[in-house]
């Protein structure tokens, strides 16, 4: 199956991290939800490693749901609902040991963010972690010129560039509804609240792969 969002650099292999993350702690029998699984890609690659684990997929787009579930039958459930009305959605099968998200929260508002944090926290096993993967909004004008020579230095190294902007404020001009991560400090401060412990395993350009552990027993 070929990605079929593509084009970013290094998501390739940031989406292979995210993997060998989620094979380290899953279990025989244990269930890894997917929020934001469009076509099925994560369970593309989670299924090549791994043939004794379950897989749910969670998305709005019931077209992108129903080429998922073309192409995988029985062996996932795909489950359609709006991160946006995480309140609205209802998900069985859990606790899940994994749940993971990609290039999917900077589509949310700060406040959704948050919510579909906490839910994903309630719907955790013991133990297990949820693994977030998106870009993360820049907040220092001073360092921009930094943040360009690394991005020219990727488009170079990989012939693809990462992202692109001639100022500071052209970035900022270009978030939109669609187009609003979150600064590192929000997630920090947001999974602290919850209760989970946090911690970048991987970083390029601004694109991070968090991981937030639940705590091996619940109050």
């Amino acid at each position: 199956m070929e990605d079929p969002i593509g084009g970013h650099p290094t998501r390739a292999e940031q989406l292979d991290i995210l993997v060998s993350a989620a094979d380290a702690v899953l279990q025989p029998g244990d269930a890894l939800l997917d929020l934001g699984c469009g076509t099925g890609y994560l369970a593309h690659l989670l299924f090549r490693r791994r043939d004794d684990v379950a897989f749910v997929g969670l998305d709005r787009k019931g077209e992108s749901l129903q080429a998922a579930r073309d192409r995988f039958g029985d062996r996932a459930r795909f489950v359609e609902g709006d991160l946006g009305d995480i309140g609205a959605i209802d998900v069985a099968g859990g606790p899940f040991k994994v749940i993971a998200t990609a290039l999917t929260f900077h589509d949310l508002d700060d406040g959704a963010k948050r919510s579909v944090i906490a839910w994903a926290a309630e719907r955790l096993a013991p133990g297990g972690v949820f693994l977030l993967y998106d870009r993360l909004r820049l907040t220092a004008p001073s360092t921009f010129r930094l943040q360009q020579a690394v991005w020219d230095r990727i488009e170079k190294i990989h012939g693809r560039p990462m992202r692109t902007a001639a100022s500071f404020a052209d970035y900022e001009a270009d978030l939109s509804p669609s187009n609003r991560p979150a600064r590192l400090d929000d997630y920090s401060r947001w999974f602290t609240e919850l209760g989970l412990e946090h911690q970048i395993l991987h970083l390029h350009g601004n694109v991070a792969l968090i991981a937030a552990a639940k705590g091996e027993t619940t109050p």
